[in-house]
């Protein structure tokens, strides 16, 4: 937004201009005290008055003094300003409003100079304290900004430089592919190659959700689920996969919403102590909600580490599969809970938002 060259060159005296206005507070106030001792003499309700509007004129030169000594830039500092003008303006033409309406009617005002000082300076001070607020506000607004930019910027050119580094890997693991008969070796760097590209995939899924630039929208999980099994069944051999999916399961989230399953599905291998772990997948839906339950056959959580699973893998960077499922469930406006599984193992259950009928 363009700024008036006069706002520009009054910024930079920012802190002076409210000492400017203190000063007249002051001044207008020892004017209105003079007035009253000569009208009614010298008593403690003068003095007092004096006092009061004497101790607003120094919270007004307080404030001068903070946002001279605050680090708020020139523009901000005249947002201050401007806020306190506005506030003292304001209040002050509705006290001055209110005796005019009063004079008019035929009344007396007693102490009308007195109501408008007071009322002038005070929301000058109530504006100028908004101020603040405003320019911190506005100020974390920007810096917010410039550490999503340079995080976006970073996360892409991360994404770009590896997803060419595993482009490069596949390609040339194709071709000895085709050049030897013993591919034992080969398989696993394929996979790994491929589940590193699916990686960077995510990540941009990620990377958008976060940044705002995608919003949970109806997204069918049925297909997701399955195609996270197929990929834990051909990297976990020896486990045991049992599926019981609905198609057509609709529910607000995004292309990320994958990492949730990929998490969950593998923890419950990993963390698994049989030889041949056995892990289930079911899910069912009412009428403004989608459950899905992923329970395992292993040790379990202990019921001390299961009450804050989720707060401590998110606060300490341990655990940063379930802190990620955790987070793109708050972000999908669902929840995430587990607990023990019958008769043994754990059962983590994820609960989505169906989107509204048409």
């Amino acid at each position: 937004m363009d700024v008036p060259a006069w706002e520009r060159r009054l910024a930079g005296h920012a802190p002076s201009l409210l000492a400017l206005l203190g000063g007249a507070v002051a001044v207008v106030s020892l004017s209105n005290f003079v007035r009253d001792v000569s009208t009614i003499g010298m008593g403690v309700l003068p003095a007092a008055s004096l006092g009061l509007c004497l101790l607003l004129s120094i919270g007004l030169l307080g404030l001068s003094h903070w946002i001279a000594e605050s680090g708020l830039s020139a523009a901000g500092m005249w947002t201050v300003v401007r806020w306190s003008l506005g506030g003292m303006i304001g209040f002050g033409a509705l006290s001055a409003l209110t005796v005019g309406i009063r004079l008019a009617e035929g009344r007396t005002v007693g102490g009308a100079a007195l109501s408008v000082i007071v009322i002038g300076a005070g929301g000058g001070i109530g504006g100028g304290v908004a101020g603040i607020y405003y320019a911190r506000a506005n100020r974390a607004a920007r810096e917010a900004d410039h550490r999503r930019d340079a995080l976006v910027f970073l996360n892409s050119h991360l994404r770009h430089n590896v997803l060419n580094a595993t482009q490069v890997i596949q390609g040339y693991t194709t071709l000895l592919g085709n050049r030897v008969d013993d591919v034992e070796y080969l398989d696993p760097i394929q996979r790994r190659s491929d589940a590193i590209a699916s990686l960077i995939d995510d990540m941009k899924e990620l990377a958008d959700l976060f940044s705002g630039e995608r919003s949970p929208m109806p997204t069918d999980i049925s297909t997701v689920i399955l195609r996270e099994v197929e990929s834990a069944r051909s990297t976990h051999e020896a486990a045991t996969f049992e599926v019981d999916v609905p198609p057509e399961l609709y529910v607000m989230a995004t292309g990320a919403v994958s990492a949730v399953f990929a998490n969950l599905i593998h923890n419950a291998v990993e963390h698994n102590d049989r030889a041949e772990p056995t892990v289930s997948i079911t899910a069912e839906r009412d009428r403004h909600t989608v459950t899905v339950h992923v329970a395992d056959d292993g040790p379990g959580i202990r019921d001390d580490v299961k009450e804050h699973l989720f707060d401590s893998a998110i606060e300490s960077g341990e655990g940063r599969g379930i802190a990620l499922v955790k987070t793109l469930m708050n972000h999908y406006g669902g929840d995430v809970s587990v607990r023990d599984n019958d008769p043994r193992g754990t059962e983590v259950v994820v609960e989505f938002r169906r989107p509204l009928p048409d």
